[in-house]
C-alpha cells in the first residue's frame, strides 16, 4: 500500500480532451439545479414574519414546521444509494422535477398541518439531489481540483439560499407570503426538464475518481455498499455536516425574527441581513475551496472556521445595524467549509460506492439541519432570543476541532495536478 504522503502522486489519469468540457457541463447544471433546491429554503425564514401570525403559531412551532422539510430530507441517505444504482442523472432529474411541483403545492397550503406535509414532501424530494450531485461532481473532477470544483457548485447553495431570500422579501411584500413559492417552484419544473434534455452521463469507471481508487484502494477487490462504515472520513463529515447545517439554519430561520425583535429592524431589513450571511457564505465557498486545494482540507477548514466563531461572537453582542450585517457577512465567508469537508468523502472513496458514502455522511447534516431551526425557536420562546445566538459561535467551535480526525491525503505528486493526461494505467504500489 503507497504511503498517505505520495499516494495520489502515482495516479495517472486516461481523461481525454473532450473530458473538460463534459465536466464543465456536469457542473454548470447541478449548479443551476442546486440554485433553484435552495432557494425553496430560503423562502421560509424571511416569510415566518408573516406565516406565524397568518397561521396563528407559536415560535416553538414555527421551528418545528421549518424543521419537518429537514426530516423528510433524510432522504439523502436513500438518495446516494439510488444514485449508485440507477445513475447520476436519472435520480437527479427526478429530485428537481419534483421538488419543483411540490414547491408549488406550497402557495396552497391552509393551515400548520398541511404546511407541515408539504415541507416534509418537499424536504424528500430535494434530498434525493444532495449525495446524487456530490458524488457526480466529486468523481468527475481530480483531487487538485475538485475542492474547487464543489466550492463553485456548493456556492449554488448559499446564492440559492440569498435568491430565495430576496424573491420572499421582494415578492411577498407586493403579493403575500403565497407568491414567492410559486416563482421558486415553477423556475424548478423548468430547469429539471433542461436538466434531463442537455446533460449526458458518463460511466464511472472513466472518471478522474476511479483513476484514483485505482490507487488508495490498492486495486483491491470490488468494494460493497456496507465498506462505506468502515472509512473513516464518511464519519468525521457526518458530524461535520450535522453542525454546519445546524448553525447556518438555524441562523437562516432566525436571524431575521431575532432582528426585528431585538434590534427594532424592519421586515425587509430584516430579510436582507440574512442575504448578508449567505452572500459571505457564496464567497466563502470559493475562498475555502481555493485554501483547501493548497494547504489541505483539514487544516484549511479549522482555521478558517475558528476565524468565523470569532465573528459570530461578537455578531452576538454587538447592536449596531451595520455591524450586525459586516459580521454575519464576515462569519458566512470564513464559516463555510461545507464544500472542502465533502470533498474528504470522495478523497478517500471509491466511486462505485461514493453516491451510498455521500448518503451516509450527508445523512448527518441533515440531522443538523432538524435540530437547529427547532432549537432556535424553542429557546427563543422559552429562553430568549439573546442566548440562540450563543450557539451559532459554539457549534462552529466544535467543527474547528473535530475535523482533526479526518484523514487528508494533501501531499501530491505532479501527476496528481493534471485532470487529462493521455494513455497509460494507474499503478499502485
Amino acid at each position: 500500500m503507497v504511503t498517505e504522503q505520495n499516494e495520489l502522486s502515482q495516479v495517472q489519469y486516461r481523461q481525454g480532451k473532450d473530458w473538460p468540457p463534459y465536466a464543465r457541463r456536469v457542473l454548470a447544471w447541478n449548479w443551476v439545479t442546486w440554485v433553484l433546491n435552495f432557494a425553496d429554503r430560503g423562502l421560509i425564514g424571511p416569510l415566518l414574519p408573516l406565516l406565524v401570525p397568518a397561521l396563528g403559531i407559536t415560535y416553538g412551532l414555527a421551528g418545528t414546521l421549518v424543521s419537518l422539510f429537514f426530516v423528510g430530507y433524510l432522504s439523502t441517505f436513500v438518495g446516494g444509494f439510488l444514485s449508485d444504482r440507477l445513475g447520476r442523472k436519472r435520480i437527479s432529474v427526478f429530485s428537481v422535477i419534483s421538488f419543483g411541483v411540490v414547491t408549488c403545492l406550497t402557495a396552497l397550503v391552509r393551515g400548520a398541518v398541511s404546511l407541515g406535509v408539504v415541507r416534509v414532501a418537499t424536504g424528500i424530494f430535494e434530498g434525493f439531489q444532495y449525495p446524487t450531485a456530490a458524488a457526480w461532481i466529486s468523481e468527475t473532477y481530480p483531487y487538485r481540483r475538485r475542492g474547487k470544483a464543489l466550492a463553485i457548485w456548493e456556492t449554488g447553495y448559499s446564492l440559492g439560499t440569498l435568491f430565495g431570500i430576496v424573491v420572499a422579501t421582494v415578492v411577498a411584500a407586493a403579493f403575500g407570503w403565497r407568491a414567492p413559492w410559486l416563482v421558486t417552484g415553477g423556475l424548478s419544473i423548468i430547469a429539471g426538464i433542461l436538466f434531463a434534455k442537455y446533460v449526458k452521463e458518463r460511466p464511472r469507471h472513466e472518471t478522474p475518481g476511479y483513476d484514483e481508487s485505482l490507487v488508495l484502494q490498492d486495486q483491491g477487490p470490488a468494494p460493497k455498499y456496507r465498506d462505506v462504515l468502515k472509512i473513516r472520513n464518511v464519519w468525521v463529515v457526518f458530524v461535520l455536516h450535522g453542525l454546519y447545517n445546524f448553525t447556518f439554519w438555524m441562523a437562516g430561520t432566525w436571524v431575521p425574527t431575532y432582528v426585528i425583535k431585538t434590534k427594532d429592524i424592519s421586515f425587509s431589513a430584516g430579510g436582507f441581513i440574512t442575504a448578508a450571511l449567505f452572500g459571505g457564505v457564496s464567497i466563502g465557498l470559493l475562498f475555502n475551496g481555493f485554501i483547501a486545494d493548497r494547504i489541505g482540507r483539514v487544516r484549511a477548514i479549522s482555521v478558517l472556521t475558528a476565524l468565523s466563531v470569532v465573528s459570530f461572537f461578537f455578531f452576538a453582542r454587538s447592536d449596531t445595524a451595520i455591524v450586525l450585517f459586516v459580521l454575519l457577512a464576515i462569519s458566512g465567508i470564513f464559516g463555510a467549509y461545507i464544500s472542502s469537508a465533502i470533498a474528504l468523502v470522495t478523497d478517500t472513496t471509491n466511486p462505485r460506492i461514493s453516491g451510498t458514502a455521500f448518503g451516509v455522511a450527508l445523512f448527518g447534516g441533515e440531522l443538523g439541519a432538524v435540530a437547529g431551526p427547532i432549537m432556535g425557536g424553542l429557546l427563543a420562546q422559552f429562553v430568549g432570543f439573546q442566548v440562540f445566538v450563543y450557539v451559532l459561535p459554539g457549534a462552529q467551535l466544535a467543527a474547528a476541532l473535530l475535523v482533526w480526525l479526518a484523514r487528508d491525503p494533501r501531499r501530491l505528486g505532479t501527476a496528481a495536478s493534471d485532470a487529462t493526461p493521455s494513455g497509460g494505467q494507474s499503478t499502485a504500489s
